[in-house]
């Protein structure tokens, strides 16, 4: 006697609960024969938007690799300096020039992230006020890190003589959790402005746990 197939005891699943599922998902859920071939087309789309979205960024980061060409910097993509433990301080100029240039927000990362060494404290104003206007949220289902690599490099540049600015900015909540990256300046900083600030962001939602996590870390 033939087997017969059971039925569906759920609505099948649709495109966007597809895109969505987790790997517990998968523990739960027996995807039907059309749903596995749906996903797959899925996942073909997303490995085609992925290449693209490199191949865009590479020739987008083209000018960038250019100018650090000329100084003896042969590297594929900034992300390269970021990742690197050697120093590049002939290399700041050359991303403070492109940091303000209409690039991509995953290529501004980059940059901000790469411009997060000490070498760029005098700098410090141009950071800000980038790191003031970066947008955040997401773009096509990326969130949007410009910022938080902008975060990155305040907290790395800043100095004592701009500790009271940073606070500022740590303590504006439209910066979002973005914040965070800036606390470690805080932390580090001996003025009394500092510690008030932190005093004051420990009772802030979205940081405090990361401030509560110092005193356990003692």
């Amino acid at each position: 006697m033939a087997k017969t197939s059971k039925k569906l005891t759920r609505a099948p699943l649709t495109t966007d609960e597809l895109t969505k599922l987790t790997a517990d998902d998968f523990g739960r859920l027996k995807l039907t024969d059309d749903e596995k071939s749906r996903l797959r087309a899925i996942n073909q789309e997303k490995t085609r938007q992925r290449a693209e979205r490199s191949a865009h960024l590479r020739a987008e980061e083209e000018p960038i690799l250019a100018d650090l060409r000329a100084i003896g910097w042969e590297v594929k993509s900034v992300w390269d300096l970021v990742n690197t433990s050697s120093p590049y301080p002939g290399a700041i100029p050359i991303l403070l020039k492109h940091l303000t240039k209409a690039y991509s927000d995953r290529t501004k990362e980059g940059i901000a992230r790469a411009l997060a060494v000490p070498d760029a404290r005098d700098a410090w104003p141009l950071l800000a006020a980038e790191y003031r206007k970066a947008p955040m949220g997401e773009e096509n289902g990326i969130k949007l890190g410009a910022k938080s690599g902008l975060a990155a490099a305040l907290s790395a540049a800043a100095t004592e003589d701009v500790i009271a600015q940073l606070a500022v900015l740590a303590k504006d909540r439209s910066n979002g959790d973005s914040r965070l990256l800036l606390l470690s300046a805080l932390r580090k900083s001996k003025t009394a402005v500092a510690k008030d600030a932190l005093e004051e962001l420990a009772g802030d939602p979205a940081l405090q746990k990361e401030i509560a996590s110092w005193g356990k870390a003692r």
